[in-house]
C-alpha cells in the first residue's frame, strides 16, 4: 500500500499551507487547512464495477449534480480505471 497526498481525487484540491492563526496578543502562527475528504464507493456503469475514490464534500456535490461518476469524472478528464 502506497501513501497518497491528501487530495480530491476528482477535483484536485489541496490542503491549503497559507493559512495563518492571529493569536489574542496578535503573533502569527502557520497552520494547514486540510481539505474535507470522504471515502466513498460508486458504482461506474462504464466499467461495470465499483470505484472507490477519495472526494472532497464539494467533488461529492459535483457527482450529484452531473448525475454520476462517470459523468463528472468525464468532465474533469478523470481515469476511473485507476480506482
Amino acid at each position: 500500500m502506497t501513501m497518497r497526498a491528501r487530495e480530491c481525487d476528482l477535483l484536485g484540491k489541496r490542503p491549503n499551507r497559507q493559512a495563518r492563526v492571529v493569536t489574542f496578543s496578535h503573533t502569527r502562527n502557520k497552520k494547514v487547512q486540510h481539505v474535507n475528504l470522504q471515502t466513498k464507493k460508486f458504482f461506474s456503469e462504464d466499467l461495470g464495477r465499483n470505484v472507490k475514490l477519495r472526494l472532497s464534500t464539494k467533488g461529492l456535490k459535483t457527482v450529484e449534480k452531473y448525475g454520476g461518476i462517470d459523468a463528472a469524472a468525464k468532465k474533469f478528464g478523470v481515469d476511473l480505471k485507476n480506482f
